[in-house]
């Protein structure tokens, strides 16, 4: 089996919901479990672990998080998701990915076993044993994780006593499946939170915090908030918040749970670099006008990062546009300017709205703009008719801003 190979039996062969939403939503933990039995349970040889959920932003606490501690010598696995360029960017220790070779040896041997047990995982039940097989393997110090979605039936959810839980924010987002409102969404959120096991809570809405702080009181967890950001509106509405997030984090971790080697740097020197396509500024040489990507696509994420693009300096803006097909439209245009210049696309997955579609959605609500085959022609397209002055945006799924990215790769 060669590793383009595994590639197509992992994507093709597994449910996935990125690719094919609800369908390969588990309404319950046992497909884990069976996973991580039938792997020799890894998850119990990685005592030490940091869980993080939240609606936006908990990718970026955790990149933070894994680099702090990778600065002081510590082996950190860090598991993400969704990947934008390479599967293996979901399981990465201390910035490094499983070789392909590993990855081959690991589906072989495991796809085998699966077959003989007759189970049927998930895509994300079978990455996250994968992760915590490899992280298991590399003996790493520590385990950094991002829920997938939710987070009391997330997959990530199956360590009792994780050294320390945080929740970013809470915003209306997946629910089809977590709830129509914010404190249900919070509720699902907060089954991260363990007994005894300090929760931090980054910034969100009095009605969720409530949620989250009435589960930590039920659990006995010790509640710490993020400190006060420190802003810098050349890095964008969120990172300020979420570096302050991380910065809490770093200071429970090391005064609560026994870690009190750990250093906590200052929030201003905290980095989450390899966490891409957030707010992030594109560097063409020679080329204008500016391009910025950003993964916004539910309606806390959009509002933020368009109330951020208005202090920006520029003339007129081009946004590139693709959005997911079980996508609730409505925010969408509440919150993108009918000024702009729009650049309809769609991803290369199945899950992706069909540019007509989003186009002719678009005429409705009196934004218009231009169809493109792909997320590259878009990109392309909006730099064709931009001027110097100009600023183009990619938005509205995470898929568009990864192929984005490779249109410049």
């Amino acid at each position: 089996m060669t590793f383009q190979e595994a590639m197509s039996w992992l994507f093709e062969q597994l449910p996935m919901y990125q690719r094919q939403g609800a369908a390969a939503y588990k309404t319950d933990l046992d497909g884990t479990w069976a996973v991580l039995e039938s792997m020799g349970r890894p998850d119990l040889k990685l005592p030490n672990v940091i869980h993080v959920a939240g609606t936006n932003g908990k990718g970026s606490v955790c990149q933070a998080v894994h680099n702090a501690l990778v600065d002081q010598g510590f082996k950190v696995g860090l598991f993400t998701s969704p990947h934008l360029h390479d599967f293996r960017e979901r399981m990465r220790v201390n910035g490094a990915m499983p070789s392909e070779d590993w990855v081959v040896d690991f589906v072989t041997v495991q796809r085998k076993e699966f077959e003989r047990l007759d189970l049927k995982p998930s895509f994300f039940e079978w990455t996250f044993g994968m992760a915590m097989c490899y992280f298991s393997a590399c003996q790493v110090d520590l385990v950094v994780l991002e829920t997938g979605m939710g987070g009391r039936l997330d997959s990530t959810n199956i360590f009792p006593r994780p050294l320390v839980t945080a929740i970013t924010n809470i915003g209306l987002d997946h629910t089809q499946f977590l709830g129509n409102d914010i404190r249900t969404i919070a509720k699902e959120k907060a089954g991260i939170i363990k007994d005894g096991c300090p929760v931090v809570v980054g910034r969100m809405r009095p009605e969720a915090q409530s949620v989250i702080l009435g589960q930590a009181l039920k659990q006995g967890a010790e509640f710490h908030y993020a400190p006060e950001a420190i802003a810098d509106a050349k890095l964008g509405p969120n990172w300020p918040e979420n570096r302050a997030t991380a910065h809490q984090i770093l200071t429970v971790l090391r005064s609560q749970t026994g870690w009190g080697d750990v250093d906590v740097p200052a929030q201003q020197k905290l980095s989450k670099a390899g966490h891409l396509g957030r707010w992030q500024w594109l560097q063409i040489p020679n080329k204008s006008p500016g391009i910025l990507v950003d993964c916004a696509h539910n309606e806390d994420g959009l509002k933020r990062t368009v109330s951020a693009l208005e202090e920006l300096q520029y003339d007129a803006l081009h946004l590139v546009l693709g959005v997911v097909g079980d996508k609730e439209l409505e925010p969408v245009w509440k919150w993108l300017p009918a000024r702009a210049h729009f650049h309809f696309c769609a991803a290369n997955i199945p899950r992706a709205l069909p540019v007509d579609e989003l186009t002719a959605a678009a005429a409705k609500a009196g934004r218009a703009g231009k169809p493109y085959e792909t997320v590259a022609h878009a990109v392309l397209g909006a730099q064709s008719q931009a001027a110097p002055s100009d600023l183009i945006v990619v938005l509205g799924s995470i898929f568009v801003a990864a192929e984005a990215l490779r249109t410049f790769d």
